[in-house]
């Protein structure tokens, strides 16, 4: 067409590819596409072609489209006639009669439930004890999973461990990764490395930093990253046979990666800014680099080896770790680098406003195009996964509507212009289903915000469990087949309800603020602690307060439940304040006093006490 469409033109184009005309949001009103996002959706759709759609099928249950020849992921081809051998789980190849090629996604009906139990929350930056080099990292995890074991804990839940953005800047939200499917090296543990380099004057400095709540990522990579460097030379810059054979298994993703951080450490970040030559992982200049520069590539490979090797021994210390998958990565990281063919760029990923969010939010992330996805074969969605259950044995997806759409908030405009995109959600849940058996693991869908009708009954139907926090809903929405929380990272810790700091945070960074809602929410916590609905209250009313509100969790339905270690420390601020940037120190509050002595100590003894006999009678 040479001229613009109508609406209704553009509304039928692009509604036939996932965009929702409109949607209910939380305050139940309906919302219409605005007439300039719809033209910007409709460029944008324009541009991508159509792909087939994967057969989803349960080995051993007979499939209408199941018919031709069949090579299967362990290399077994053979004539397919509507039934996958019931040993089938995984990902193959269809030849049909007519002489196409289709994905067939072989998962199981459900997924494994987890029994009923407790554990622990924890932001790993944020749990620095005395070994730590200014920030909490695979070793302190090592010594609070051994602790949480011991208090009679299943699990530990930890922030996602994605590999982030390095520079001298290193990016501090860990739901903003350079990669989702590699590890944050600022965790790795320099104490716990086996080595001749002397370390002593980095180990100085770097113990200097535990003396401040503030986590600065840019000092304490600084020095990490020195010793990593004397390490390394040390050993001959060879990280030893163990190291090159892991390396060699992880193939080409992890040479990639590893270009890509050996890169943007000579070139910058984001990669946007590079000269044309750098800016595609395919081209001649990037080919020819990789050749000339082994030596980096390898240091940056045996990094990811020792952060691999430090969550291993993690994750064999008496508790499962729970992995969490942030709903994105940063637009100037590696995944944005690696798929940008994929990728929608002016599309940033948001929410609309909500009761909690009266402003909606913008998270800085790009999109994948759902189609470009198919295209691939949903390569980057698998090694994602496949990699957060690498040593974890239950999942956590933050935002899991992210797999049924996903709110696109146009370039120009706030969220309140954006629009929703429909995902391939029956092939990504497919995914998970496969992923998820090779290693039987649980998984939670963090289902809290706007979500569509649909969601939480499909969710039910293959056992994956849904969220709930007590900060956002009463506990009697905690069902059977729940996560109940205490709270989450991005609202309100007990004590910060109680004294009624949270909302004066919020105030002083520029937040609208429900100061009737907020009483209220500070008067329910009181009357179900037993204390007086005005305070001011002490702190041992604040340590009345989190065990009432711990036992309240605790004897909820709720399959399983997780306690947050910023509230067995009492600390009164949010690790994040949603919509903001400069304004709050998000992702950079220390605990105020160490991790492993915030386990040890009473009220976190006490919750765990709690928790040991309410789960134990309710079985």
């Amino acid at each position: 067409m040479t001229d613009r469409p109508t609406r209704e033109q553009m509304l039928e184009y692009v509604s036939a590819r996932g965009v929702q005309p409109s949607f209910f949001d939380a305050f139940e009103i309906e919302r219409q596409i605005p007439d300039s996002t719809l033209a910007w959706l409709f460029d944008e759709f324009s541009s991508i072609s159509d792909t087939p759609s994967p057969i989803i099928a349960t080995p051993g249950r007979w499939h209408p489209e199941l018919h031709g020849r069949i090579r299967l992921s362990d290399g077994r081809e053979f004539d397919v006639d509507g039934t996958l051998p019931i040993d089938a789980v995984g990902y193959h190849a269809l030849r049909t009669p007519e002489g196409a090629t289709r994905l067939v996604l072989g998962a199981p009906e459900r997924l494994t439930t987890p029994p009923r139990s407790f554990g622990w929350s924890i932001q790993l930056y944020d749990a620095r004890t005395a070994d730590s080099w200014g920030i909490g990292d695979f070793a302190d995890l090592t010594k609070l999973c051994k602790q949480a074991a011991r208090g009679g804990a299943r699990f530990v839940l930890v922030c996602p461990l994605h590999a982030g953005n390095m520079g001298t800047h290193p990016m501090a939200s860990p739901y903003s990764p350079s990669s989702r499917e590699w590890l944050q090296v600022l965790y790795i543990s320099i104490d716990a490395i086996r080595t001749d380099a002397d370390l002593s004057d980095l180990r100085e400095q770097a113990r200097e930093l535990n003396e401040s709540r503030i986590i600065d990522r840019s000092q304490v990579w600084a020095l990490k990253r020195e010793a990593l460097r004397r390490i390394w030379e040390a050993a001959g810059r060879d990280g030893g046979p163990l190291c090159n054979d892991w390396v060699a298994q992880q193939g080409e993703d992890l040479r990639m990666f590893a270009t890509f951080m050996a890169l943007s450490e000579e070139l910058g970040l984001p990669w946007q800014t590079w000269e044309w030559q750098w800016q595609h992982p395919d081209r001649p200049a990037v080919r020819a680099w990789m050749e000339q520069h082994a030596d980096e590539i390898a240091f940056h490979s045996w990094l990811q080896w020792l952060a691999d090797k430090q969550l291993g021994r993690a994750s064999r210390q008496g508790v499962d770790i729970v992995a969490d998958i942030a709903v994105g990565f940063d637009g100037g990281g590696f995944d944005a680098w690696h798929w940008q063919d994929i990728l929608v760029f002016d599309a940033e990923v948001g929410c609309p406003p909500d009761r909690h969010n009266r402003d909606g939010q913008r998270w800085g992330l790009p999109a994948f195009s759902p189609t470009g996805l198919q295209s691939v074969g949903f390569l980057p969605f698998i090694r994602m996964v496949r990699a957060a259950l690498r040593y974890a044995r239950g999942l956590r997806i933050d935002h899991v509507m992210q797999l049924w759409r996903l709110f696109w908030v146009p370039p120009t405009g706030g969220p309140a212009e954006g629009a929703y995109v429909r995902y391939p959600h029956d092939a990504l849940l497919a995914i998970i289903r496969i992923e998820a058996a090779r290693q039987h693991a649980w998984v939670v869908g963090e289902d809290m915000g706007t979500v569509p009708e649909y969601v939480r009954p499909m969710m039910q139907d293959i056992d994956m469990l849904g969220y709930r926090a007590a900060c956002r809903v009463p506990v009697s929405m905690f069902t059977v087949n729940t996560f109940g929380a205490t709270g989450t990272h991005d609202h309100a810790t007990i004590a910060g309800i109680l004294l009624g700091t949270d909302p004066l945070d919020m105030q002083a960074v520029g937040k609208s603020v429900d100061w009737d809602a907020e009483r209220e929410r500070q008067r329910a916590l009181a009357r179900e602690a037993g204390l007086p609905e005005d305070g001011p209250y002490t702190d041992a009313q604040v340590r009345q307060a989190i065990l009432a509100r711990s036992r309240t969790v605790a004897e909820s339905s709720s399959r399983v439940v997780v306690f947050n270690l910023e509230d067995a420390a009492e600390v009164r601020e949010r690790p994040n304040m949603p919509g903001t940037t400069s304004q709050w120190p998000n992702w950079s509050l220390a605990l105020p006093k160490p991790a492993d002595a915030v386990l040890a100590g009473s009220l976190a003894q006490e919750i765990m006490a709690i928790a040991n006999e309410t789960r134990a009678r309710a079985d």
